[in-house]
């Protein structure tokens, strides 16, 4: 071969070769082995020009390229949940369509369920109250009795609110569950859900000796809560109640509009009820927009570990102005600011914004808030000692 035809040979490898190259790194038409579809993928990484995010680049690739077809919508939400699992954050979660629907029917007063209100006694999850004509009623489920399993896995140390959300689903759907009453052996309930409404505030007076207790039971801080213990207060006041009890045992919290609320019926105008602050939030102080309606009764607030978020803010409200006394057990330590971003898919994200502090500076979710009295209730018993304490200690004033 003349050095002539040497040089045109090399020429045209090395030219061979730079088409090649240019078809990877520039996004030209090479043909050899497929690279032509992977080659815009890699030059928006590469020369960063497409301004896409990473995710959405992923989700082209694989929707391109993938050897089967795939669900973006699906994988665009479990790349969500990936980032919002990584800021280890329990209450900051991503919503699809239908979860957001639950939460804004919870707030309203309402979930899907079975009708059960629990809480946790040491190792143990206690049936504190079954709601009228729910699935759990119907079933013969009982104050006081133990929740065992739920889909055949023992409930023994897990968090309460792991096994509320597992029971808790779609309307029409069934839920296994193993309760225990007393020493009998368990018995396995297969439950429909249901939607429940929870009713705001339940009350009665009891009477302790001569003295009439005017007894409130708030379940969740839903709206209109506020507005049905003002009415609450002022017919038990009719009926000649000396003394109040207000149970915020087992309540989960809910609307901090409602809180405030709540602490407006025993504490003055302009009073207090909580500070929030965060690093995106500026620092608010929220206080009673409306007079009290509860005189200057004694009052007794009830406590446990079930009690979070609004509960724990009334609950520090209260004691931080020396309005009542907290009777139980520490409160579940849950005070954080919950804030609803709406996605364009229809769903949400429901992420921590800023945290609770007391009107004092006390930081609720830090470790919850201790009682002035201490007091559990006896799982081997069907007595109510938190409530009996609680009585009698407003009896006496």
């Amino acid at each position: 071969m003349t050095p002539g035809r040497v040089i045109r040979a090399v020429a045209a490898v090395l030219g061979v070769l730079a088409v090649f190259l240019g078809g990877i790194i520039v996004g030209g038409h090479a043909q050899a082995t497929g690279l032509t579809r992977l080659s815009d993928p890699l030059r928006s990484v590469l020369l960063g020009d497409s301004g896409q995010e990473l995710s959405k680049q992923v989700l082209d690739v694989l929707k391109d390229d993938y050897y089967v077809a795939v669900d973006p919508t699906a994988l665009e939400r479990s790349s969500v949940q990936a980032i919002v699992d990584a800021l280890k954050d329990p209450y900051t979660d991503y919503l699809d369509p239908d979860e957001l629907e639950a939460l804004r029917a919870h707030n309203d007063g309402a979930y899907f369920g079975v009708g059960l209100q629990v809480a946790q006694r040491d190792d143990a999850i206690v049936v504190t109250r079954v709601f009228e004509d729910s699935p759990a009623e119907r079933a013969e489920v009982r104050a006081g009795d133990r929740l065992v399993s739920v889909e055949g896995a023992a409930t023994t140390g897990r968090a309460l609110e792991s096994v509320v959300d597992q029971i808790r689903g779609p309307e029409g759907t069934t839920v296994r569950i193993g309760v225990v009453t007393d020493s009998a052996p368990a018995r396995q309930l297969s439950l429909t859900r249901a939607r429940i409404s929870v009713p705001a505030v339940s009350s009665r007076i009891a009477t302790v000796g001569d003295t009439r207790v005017g007894y409130m039971r708030l379940g969740q801080f839903t709206r209109g809560s506020a507005d049905a213990l003002r009415d609450a207060v002022t017919n038990l006041r009719a009926e000649k109640a000396t003394a109040l009890v207000l149970d915020l045992r087992g309540d989960p919290g809910g609307l901090v509009t409602e809180a405030v609320g709540v602490a407006g019926v025993f504490l003055p105008k302009g009073a207090t009820v909580v500070v929030t602050e965060g690093l995106h939030s500026p620092r608010h102080t929220y206080r009673t927009g409306r007079g009290p309606v509860a005189g200057d009764l004694p009052l007794i607030i009830l406590v446990d570990r079930g009690s979070a978020s609004a509960s724990e803010i009334v609950a520090g409200a209260l004691r931080d102005a020396k309005r009542g006394r907290l009777v139980g057990e520490r409160t579940f330590g849950k005070a954080l600011v919950q804030s609803t971003v709406l996605l364009r898919d229809g769903g949400a994200l429901k992420l921590t914004t800023a945290r609770y502090l007391t009107p004092s500076g006390y930081d609720l979710a830090t470790r919850g808030l201790p009682p002035d009295v201490e007091v559990a209730d006896d799982p081997a018993t069907r007595q109510n000692e938190v409530l009996e304490r609680g009585l009698s200690l407003a009896a006496a004033g």
